[in-house]
């Protein structure tokens, strides 16, 4: 029987379209369950299954979301470098949604690319205008640049013995002696052999690793009571580690059931039953991370309750009684933000660290500090900066009691796995002030001056200056002190410095010149101008200077010469004279100093200026008298010259002064 030619196309027709539709439910199909374990933050898994469904598809647009997805999955799950491939694969592929920018530019700046990730924040910028990342990122790569380029004193090293070429993370100390750490790891050869399909490795147990008799930390060993089959984490335990809280997050398959905050307590040298900690949450909320005060009064943790910022929150809980506790409170908009605050850690002097991928930061998530304001609430944070801080995630730290070492976590470069535990520690301030003690007259060296340093902590050093007229002193940090310089023929000087503030080493110079008793003193900066007695800025300068001198010598009384030019009367020049040297009193007295100790003398022209160094066209001795002045030829040195003549001077009558009040005191003791 013969079978027509339309009956052929139509029988054909229906075929292709058959097995068009089947392609497209197969590729659906692979498609949705990659979707699914995308839900169920199998990262590690859905990763997989979307390059097995790109293969499938066909259709751009289609392919260029699963390559957005690719990369969502490698950055959940860590793998920051193929995440940063994908992003840019999905620009090239026209990716629709902007964000594919903001996260692109995420990727480059956790892998130290801060030009080319500025680069591509400001294109985000442009295309989302109304989104604060994009500006956040771009500020964030800035700063750390700047801080990449000025770290903090902090050094950081890697615990090679502790870590492992798997993920290594969230320390916490096993008593207040700090020689035993506890940790979590997805190493090999833990309580489960299955993977774990968000990141591919082991599911993670709790370590613990001590400092053995050389002072090194030893090979981690499992604890076996406290793990199970799902991911245990983030533990801390009390201060005479007798109670352990730690994160435990349950898996069945298929099914992700969250995470928990258990407690146990020590017996003997076992740990016993886990019981769950009972705060109140939402149902189907995830809580973990805890950290607790030293008293246990207070438990701050992390989780993704409603009523928080976006992403997960801190949160904080007093102790009611026994296993129950207060109702969660977020600790506010200061400390969280629209992205993840986790890892919390209470220092016993009340700063909170945690870390943070929501704030200004150097690449993946920072570690951050913040202390209590008057109120007790958490009203600002500080970022830790680099070198604690790298480009990549930086998290899990704990500080001892003292503040100056600690450990923390991270998967910045150099490491040997995954994420790694690093030790830090903050070496002692370099703190110095030194100095040459001068004579103020002639500017020579003063060798065996008697130079103090008095401290507010009560601290004193004395030394004297060496041959080359040096001192140096070593200085504490949060200490203000005088230096104090005295020697005979001359008047005391002091000065004052502090360290109070300082976070960096630091050498202050601290040249101090002494005045000569009985010389005559030029006051360099006492200049008028042409018939006038008014004091100029700079002038009232050294007056100041003056004042100290006196203070610190309240037993001296001083003669303030003035001089004029030659040019006017010699009557209208004494005159003038004696109005400087009024004016110099009246301000110094105005500053405090009695007047008997203050006597004012107008030489007018009779003393001219006698050249002391050279200088210029003047040589050391010139007389700068009117026939002298009257030969320069250029007009600019006969008026540098007349400038020379209109000074004031000063010199020591006598030190034995005695104010009428320090008389009277006398008389009362007596």
């Amino acid at each position: 029987m013969k079978i027509s030619f339309n009956k052929v196309m139509v029988t054909c027709l229906l075929l292709i379209f058959a097995s068009g539709q089947l392609l497209a439910q197969s590729q659906n199909r692979k498609i949705r369950k990659a979707d699914q374990a995308f839900e169920l933050e199998e990262y590690y898994k859905a990763a997989e299954l979307y390059k097995k469904a790109y293969k499938k598809v066909k259709n751009k647009a289609l392919k260029s979301e699963i390559i957005f997805k690719q990369a969502e999955c490698y950055r959940l799950s860590g793998n920051i470098n193929r995440a940063e491939s994908y992003y840019k694969r999905a620009i090239k592929a026209r990716y629709p949604n902007v964000i594919v920018y903001l996260r692109y530019a995420d990727m480059l700046r956790m892998n130290s690319e801060y030009e080319e990730a500025l680069v591509q924040y400001q294109k985000y910028i442009q295309l989302n205008p109304s989104d604060v990342n994009g500006e956040k990122g771009r500020k964030s790569c800035e700063l750390a640049v700047e801080w990449i380029n000025n770290p903090t004193r902090y050094k950081v090293f890697l615990l090679p013995l502790v870590n492992s070429r798997f993920s290594d993370f969230s320390p916490a100390f096993g008593n207040e002696d700090y020689n035993e750490i506890y940790f979590t790891s997805s190493r090999t050869g833990g309580l489960s052999s299955k993977t774990d399909e968000r990141t591919g490795e082991a599911f993670t147990d709790i370590y613990k690793t001590t400092i053995n008799k050389k002072g090194k930390w030893s090979i981690p060993v499992l604890e076996q009571k406290i793990n199970t089959e799902g991911n245990e984490g983030s533990v801390v335990v009390n201060r005479r580690g007798q109670t352990m809280y730690l994160t435990q997050c349950k898996v069945e398959k298929k099914k992700s059931l969250g995470c928990g905050i258990f407690v146990t307590k020590r017996k003997g040298k076992e740990w016993g039953d886990l019981t769950q900690v009972q705060i109140k949450v939402d149902s189907g909320s995830s809580i973990g991370h805890p950290t607790i005060s030293e008293d246990e009064s207070v438990m701050i943790f992390s989780s993704d309750m409603s009523g928080g910022y976006g992403g997960k929150d801190l949160w904080i809980v007093k102790k009611e009684k026994r296993n129950n506790w207060s109702k969660p409170m977020n600790l506010g908009p200061a400390v969280n933000t629209n992205g993840d605050e986790m890892f919390p850690f209470l220092h016993p002097d009340g700063t909170l660290y945690f870390s943070s991928d929501g704030h200004i930061g150097m690449g993946g998530m920072d570690i951050y500090k913040s202390s209590q304001d008057d109120n007790g609430a958490y009203s600002s944070v500080v970022n830790l900066k680099s070198p604690v801080n790298s480009a990549g995630d930086d998290f899990g730290i704990i500080i001892e009691k003292g503040g100056e070492r600690g450990y923390l976590t991270s998967n910045r470069s150099g490491g040997k796995g995954g994420d790694d535990i690093y030790q830090f520690e903050l070496p002692p301030l370099k703190l110095f002030a030194k100095g040459v003690i001068t004579d103020m007259k002639t500017g020579a060296i003063v060798t065996g001056a008697q130079v103090k340093l008095i401290g507010s902590d009560g601290s004193t050093d004395e030394l004297k200056t060496d041959n080359t007229g040096s001192y140096n002193f070593s200085l504490k940090p949060l200490t203000s002190y005088e230096i104090i310089v005295t020697n005979e023929g001359y008047l005391k000087n002091t000065t004052n410095e502090t360290t109070v503030g300082l976070d960096n080493h630091k050498t202050f110079i601290l040249d101090l010149s002494l005045t000569p008793v009985k010389k005559e003193i030029i006051l360099p900066r006492i200049e008028y101008d042409f018939a006038k007695w008014d004091l100029r800025p700079k002038s009232i300068q050294d007056l100041d200077i003056l004042v100290l001198t006196l203070k610190d010598n309240p037993g001296v009384v001083i003669e303030l010469t003035s001089h004029t030019d030659y040019i006017g009367s010699s009557s209208q020049n004494m005159k003038l004279s004696q109005k400087r040297a009024d004016a110099c009193i009246e301000y110094l007295i105005s500053q405090g100093i009695d007047k008997e100790r203050l006597i004012g003398l107008g030489k007018g022209e009779a003393e001219p200026f006698v050249i002391e160094e050279k200088e210029g066209r003047f040589k050391k001795g010139d007389v700068l008298t009117e026939s002298y002045i009257s030969k320069i030829k250029f007009k600019k040195n006969r008026e540098k010259a007349n400038q020379f003549n209109r000074r004031t001077s000063f010199k020591v009558l006598n030190e034995d002064y005695v104010s009428d009040k320090d008389v009277n005191d006398k008389e009362e003791d007596k």
